[in-house]
């Protein structure tokens, strides 16, 4: 019927041309031209041209062959073999190898009808190109009824662009008849989805986004299988909410726990201020249910999350970041609901701040809480930490202090702890000194201890961590020394004062500093009485930099030799008695520390200790040109060797070497590595390799190994089996190799690994993954294994990606992770 009417309309066209001619329209007075290749002279709304023109001044009739090429002022087109054209109507009609440009749409056909006064053109055995949302149509009849609307019978529709020798498209839709409105939706009825031509689908209505903007609608389905969770299946639906807003909202089935809903949001607010956040819903877990002995928590599952940054005028920001969470083990549950990387965090925290910076002078405000994550929930250490509520800090930069050749800076920090169980008793066990709770790092006594099986009260060392138990693994329990873990008692607030004077000094070649301060403590507990604390910190530093210029071939370089010399001092009383809210580290790195010698005099602990430690180090730079002329020079390498002596232990530190190498845009190469000089071993290292090959395949290997790693406690395991992996692993070493790589095997598969193996526990974990897209990029096919070990859980991801179909914000993190897999540096 559609294909009858067009030719109605055509030959109306063609009817209203002749008949208007003919009832004594004003008839334009031109010569007619028999013989030119150009047309008598036209209004000025359009031209035509072609090889032979020939006139009807009666009918205003053009006919026209050969080259045929019509051009309106507006800018539209059409070119043809023949074409016959009314100049008083501006309608006409076209066959052989038409083509209608305009700047949306590009039309090909073998036979047209065409009105120029409007946008109606009605075409036969065309197609229709809209590259701006990559959109191609086929049909036999192709009505244009309005600027961006079409009509289309027996017609064929996709968004894939493959070159013309590829006859069948990796997919696409037929569809008996479909109304298209550029920029906005096709409609179609009784369609088929094709698979590289073969018909897989059938869809008795089916509606289709045609635009480049934002659009409400279905994104592709997402299965993953996992030990843990059992089939996963989302179903993101994506709303355009508005310009500045965009709203995912994501059901899924989990086979193992039921249905959970989760929706995120993504905003823009003025000029400047943005956000992402979201939250998700999982009633009556069934596996939490069906193992109600263990899993100690609620089967009401969510979690919810924030994340915003505003600017509220130059050098002042507000931000918010939350995140909380129903349970402990939720990130473990649903690792991709909040990033993989919770995972290896301590603490969850949620903070909200306000910062401001002006001529040298800074303030910041920031309320903070935070969620324990090492634990099972019925060891969760949440009502024992201290929250920061708020904390205040404000100073100024270093500034000439009255003309004097000495800089002086000030800082201040106050500090409102915050517990949610602040007593003087916790299981019939009393503070020490009102300021923790000697429990062991598992944070809990012996009546609180659950055995093997899981038995509360049984009134034993079932842990093994008491002081003075020869069989303990760890000794903590009992030996009056907090340790990592252990709950604090006592709130209240602190307020810290730290002015600092400075002189530098230039000595020849010689760079120089000495700096001073003395720290002021004052402590508000809510247990014990008010306290004070006085530290004073010393500082110097020398350093000589010399180099030269060289060229190697025509490659110009700059090296630079830097010796250097630093010291640092603390001179603290005894503090033991002292409030207790920022307890000590049980151990600084000491690559932390070679790194920057001011961690020692910045620390901001209550348990400062003296410190007396003398660095020396020596530093080789070679800067080149840049890669590109918007870089003016490149650091090529940075190796610096060193070593210190701390007289508090009346030891030397470790001798270290530090490397940071990048010789070429393809080549990494980073060492960090530490030799105790008194136990004459190894004491840490971390290598890490990478090499990008010309092809554009890329490979880092990397290992890392530390001799005495800082203990923390993470468990992650059910009552009763909290330390069964501590127990059983051979020593606190960590050595691990690390592995990483990505091979584009052909312009249609690659291949993706990254993972690492312990040497030490025989642990291991990483993903390993591959990405088949078509030939012309039409679709994606993204698969991925991945193995967490911390969890011990196995997962297997799937993915399906149409182009011009959607994306959701799971799909376009895997592709940051492959982007992050071709990079070396």
């Amino acid at each position: 019927m559609r294909r009858l009417g067009a030719l109605l309309v055509a030959s109306a066209l063609l009817f209203a041309a002749v008949t208007r001619a003919q009832e004594g329209e004003p008839e334009p007075t031109k010569p007619p031209p028999p013989t030119e290749t150009k047309a008598p002279q036209a209004p000025p709304d359009y031209i035509l041209t072609a090889k032979v023109v020939t006139y009807d001044s009666e009918r205003d009739l053009y006919e026209a062959t050969g080259d045929v090429k019509i051009v309106t002022t507006d800018g539209r087109t059409m070119t043809s073999d023949w074409a016959l054209f009314n100049g008083t109507t501006r309608t006409g009609v076209a066959s052989g190898n038409v083509v209608l440009v305009d700047a949306q749409n590009t039309v090909h056909a073998q036979f047209v009808a065409v009105d120029l006064r409007s946008t109606v053109t009605v075409a036969m055995n065309g197609t229709m190109d809209s590259p701006e949302p990559g959109f191609q149509v086929k049909g036999d009849v192709i009505e244009r009824t309005g600027l961006d609307t079409y009509e289309i019978e027996r017609g064929n529709f996709t968004s894939c662009r493959c070159p013309p020798e590829n006859a069948r498209k990796p997919w696409e839709i037929d569809a008996k008849d479909a109304s298209v409105e550029v920029g906005g939706y096709a409609t179609a009825h009784e369609a088929w989805f094709k698979v590289l031509g073969v018909r897989t689908l059938y869809v008795p209505w089916i509606l289709y986004p045609v635009k480049t903007q934002k659009q409400t609608g279905f994104l592709i389905p997402v299965f993953s299988q996992t030990n843990r969770n059992g089939s996963e299946i989302f179903l993101p639906f994506y709303w355009a909410l508005a310009d500045n807003v965009n709203v995912t909202l994501t059901p899924e089935w989990v086979s193992r726990r039921g249905f959970m809903t989760s929706t995120t949001t993504e905003y823009v607010f003025g000029l400047e201020g943005k956000g992402r956040g979201g939250a998700a819903f999982l009633p009556n877990d069934r596996n939490v249910d069906n193992n109600s002995d263990t899993e100690l928590f609620s089967s009401n599952r969510w979690a919810y999350w924030l994340r915003h940054q505003q600017p509220l005028m130059p050098g002042l920001q507000f931000g918010t970041d939350i995140t909380q969470v129903s349970d402990n083990n939720l990130p473990f549950d649903f690792p991709y609901m909040l990033g993989t990387d919770i995972q290896h965090q301590r603490m969850l925290e949620s903070s909200a701040w306000l910062t401001g910076a002006q001529d040298g002078l800074y303030a910041n405000a920031l309320l903070s809480a935070n969620n324990d994550l090492q634990s099972p929930n019925d060891l969760d250490r949440d009502k024992f930490f201290l929250q920061r509520l708020p904390e205040i800090r404000a100073g100024t930069l270093q500034r000439w202090i009255f003309g004097l050749p000495v800089l002086g800076s000030f800082a201040t920090r106050f500090t409102n702890f915050v517990q949610s169980a602040t007593h003087r008793t916790a299981l019939g066990e009393a503070p020490v000194n009102g300021q923790f709770f000697d429990f062991g790092e598992d944070a809990r006594p012996d009546i609180g201890e659950p055995t093997a099986t899981g038995v509360l009260g049984a009134h034993i060392d079932s842990n093994l961590d008491n002081f003075g138990n020869p069989e303990a693994k760890t000794h903590t329990e009992g030996d009056g020394i907090f340790e990592e873990g252990e709950p604090l008692a006592d709130d209240g607030q602190r307020l810290d004062f730290y002015p600092k004077l400075t002189l530098p000094a230039q000595l020849g070649p010689i760079e120089a500093l000495a700096e001073g301060g003395v720290r002021e403590t004052l402590y508000l507990p809510n247990l014990e009485n008010f306290a004070s604390r006085t530290l004073y910190t010393f500082r110097a530093d020398a350093r000589a930099p010399f180099g030269r210029r060289f060229a190697l071939g025509t490659l110009p370089l700059n090296h630079v030799i830097e010796p250097r010399i630093a010291f640092a001092a603390v001179f603290a009383p005894d503090q033991a008695n002292k409030p207790l809210f920022i307890p000590e580290p049980t151990r600084i790195e000491p690559r932390l520390i070679d790194g920057d010698i001011r961690l020692v005099t910045e620390d901001p602990s209550d348990r400062v200790p003296d410190a007396r430690l003398i660095q020396m180090q020596i530093s080789n730079r070679l800067y080149g040109p840049g890669r590109d002329e918007n870089e003016a020079t490149r650091l090529y390498g940075d190796l610096t060797v060193g070593s210190g002596y701390d007289w508090v232990r009346n030891a030397f530190t470790r001798v270290f070497l530090a490397a940071d190498l990048n010789p070429t845009q393809d080549i990494s190469l980073l060492f960090d590595g530490g030799w105790d000089p008194d136990a004459r071993h190894l004491q840490d290292l971390r290598v890490n390799v990478g090499y990008r090959f010309p092809t554009g395949d890329s490979i880092r290997l990397g290992y890392r190994f530390n001799r005495n790693p800082n203990p923390i406690f993470e468990g992650f395991l059910s009552r009763g089996d909290e330390f069964d992996a501590s127990r059983s692993a051979s020593s606190g070493k960590v050595d691990q190799i690390n592995l990483s790589g990505y091979f584009a095997a052909t312009k249609q598969l690659e291949f993706f690994a990254d993972g690492f193996k312990s040497l030490e526990t025989g642990t291991d974990g990483g993903r390993l993954g591959a990405v088949v897209s078509s030939e012309c990029k039409c679709w994606d096919l993204l698969m991925q294994l991945e193995k967490v070990s911390r969890t011990n859980d196995t997962r297997f991801s799937f993915q399906f990606r149409l182009t011009g179909l959607g994306e959701n914000t799971r799909q376009n993190a895997f592709d940051r992770r492959r982007e992050q897999d071709r990079a070396i540096n």
